[in-house]
């Protein structure tokens, strides 16, 4: 019964051994993909993601409805017009479009003000908006990036009565080889 057990138990502990290395095995480069948390912006190089974007926007947009001004405004929600957002970085491949459309669905959803078409003869107020960006580079590969959104808020006089504005910094270390 003894030597039963022991050959059953060898032969268990040789088939766990055989799964086991075979758990570890890797096809390819599968060793490195990884599965990402959806609520994080994980980054693979010094430029932003879509993700990256639409937070920065509604960062901002958060900053100047939250602002005294914007406040002081109460129930009387104004027409305000959000011009086109001017695209001032090394990047033209950036969506303004999409970063434009997470404004203006922030705006809308606070129920702050009311936004009319860039063709509206009746207005309030105007944002304008612009993202720049400037990049820095280190003597040994490192790269670091700034992007700015900034919104500038003018009356139907053209008088600018506010000013909000965000910094994003990201930073790509040197390529380490083995």
């Amino acid at each position: 019964m003894t030597t039963r057990f022991a050959k059953y138990g060898a032969i268990s502990f040789m088939l766990l051994m055989f799964l086991g290395g075979c758990a570890n095995t890797q096809i390819g480069n599968q060793g490195n993909v990884a599965i990402l948390d959806s609520n994080t912006r994980a980054h693979l190089s010094a430029d932003l993601t879509m993700a990256d974007y639409s937070a920065f926007a509604e960062t901002v947009t958060n900053k100047m409805l939250s602002s005294r001004l914007v406040q002081s405004w109460g129930t009387k929600r104004p027409k305000l017009i959000v011009a086109k957002l001017r695209n001032n970085t090394d990047d033209e491949s950036v969506r303004m479009a999409d970063v434009y459309d997470r404004i203006t669905e922030t705006i809308l959803n606070s129920g702050v003000a009311r936004l009319v078409d860039t063709s509206a003869l009746s207005f309030d107020y105007v944002v304008r908006s612009e993202m720049s960006s400037t990049r820095q580079y280190g003597t040994s590969g490192q790269e670091l990036v700034f992007f700015k959104l900034e919104f500038k808020l003018f009356t139907i006089d053209g008088e600018m009565v506010g000013q909000w504005s965000d910094v994003l910094p990201l930073g790509k270390a040197k390529k380490r080889f083995i």
